[in-house]
Parts: C-alpha cells; structure tokens; sequence
C-alpha cells in the first residue's frame, strides 16, 4: 500500500528525426489493498483495590508507508465507568511501517463479590486503512471471594403456655452484589 508514484524519461538526441516532444511521463498506479485495522480483546483480574491497567492492542493487518490514524473509545456493558473502569478516548497514529499501537484503561479494585464484568472499545475514523475489526471487549474478572454466612445462636425460656418465638438473625460477612439465598428447616 503506498502512494502513486511519477518517474519522467527524457530523450537526449536523435539522428534522422526531428524531436517534438522529448520527455514521456510515466505512471505507477498503486494496486495494494490498504491493511486493515484489528483489536484483540483482554481479560484482566480487577485486584482489591488501587488499579490494573486492562491493555488492549491495535495492529495492522500489514505495513503501510502512509500514515494510518483512527480514533477510540471506551463504552459500557455490564461494567460501569467509573465504578469499574475509567472513560478513555483518544486518537492513534500509525507512522509508515508500523503495524501495533496499545491501549490502555484503567480497571477499579475492590473487595465486593461480584459476576465478572465487561466494557468496551469501539474504532472509529479510519484514515488510509479500513477496520476488519471495530470492537474490542475487555473482561473484568472478580477475584473477591463470595461472603460468608452465618447464623447466630439464640436461648429463649419455654414459659408456661403459648408459643415463645425464637429469632435467628442471619448475616454476611461482606456486602455482595448478587442476591443470597438460603433454605432453612
């Protein structure tokens, strides 16, 4: 993939003939297809707390000798900006003949038990390729463990007639995101 190029042959003399026009102008036309523009996705472990850099890579398909840009941008799915990652958009640029370019977003720690979590990085805006693939997915995976649950013990006098509730308080040990459930008999 490179650009048009000229080149011009030049006739010096002639013998037996008279010269009208003594330069030709040639023409190379450039066949290539441009490459195209790719994104891999990332799993990351979200930690318990501070941050983890979730880095995703851009690469070209082949190396151009123009200059390739696009932009970026971080979206929501099941994880949510700023709770579980950082917004992040921006624009790369490809220099002739390189072919990779990172992206980084910074993932939140915490200690809630949770389902792993995903977001997301759309291309966009391609200048001297075309994108075979315009989205990225980053997972989050939880490393919390799920809280633990208990029961407490309770002593109640029987009394002499009627019923005499005892009540059993059940607690977590952690806050969970996900709904607890739990049989009794």
């Amino acid at each position: 993939d490179e650009n048009d190029e000229r080149f011009t042959l030049d006739l010096s003399s002639a013998l037996n003939a008279l010269m009208a026009d003594s330069q030709g102008l040639g023409m190379i036309l450039d066949d290539d297809v441009a490459p195209s523009l790719m994104i891999g996705d990332v799993t990351v472990t979200e930690g318990n707390s501070g941050q983890t850099a979730a880095t995703f890579t851009v690469s070209l398909s082949s190396a151009s000798s123009k200059t390739v840009s696009l932009d970026f941008a971080t979206a929501d799915s099941s994880a949510k900006e700023p709770s579980d990652y950082s917004a992040t958009s921006g624009s790369l640029t490809f220099a002739p003949g390189e072919t990779a370019k990172s992206i980084s977003v910074a993932v939140q720690g915490d200690v809630i038990d949770e389902s792993n979590e995903q977001f997301l990085i759309n291309l966009s805006n391609a200048v001297n390729t075309t994108i075979g693939d315009a989205q990225a997915i980053g997972t989050i995976t939880n490393d919390d463990t799920s809280p633990k649950l208990s029961i407490n013990d309770v002593t109640v006098s029987e009394g002499d007639a009627g019923i005499t509730d005892a009540t059993f308080t059940l607690t977590l040990n952690s806050p969970s995101t996900q709904a607890v459930t739990v049989n009794y008999a």
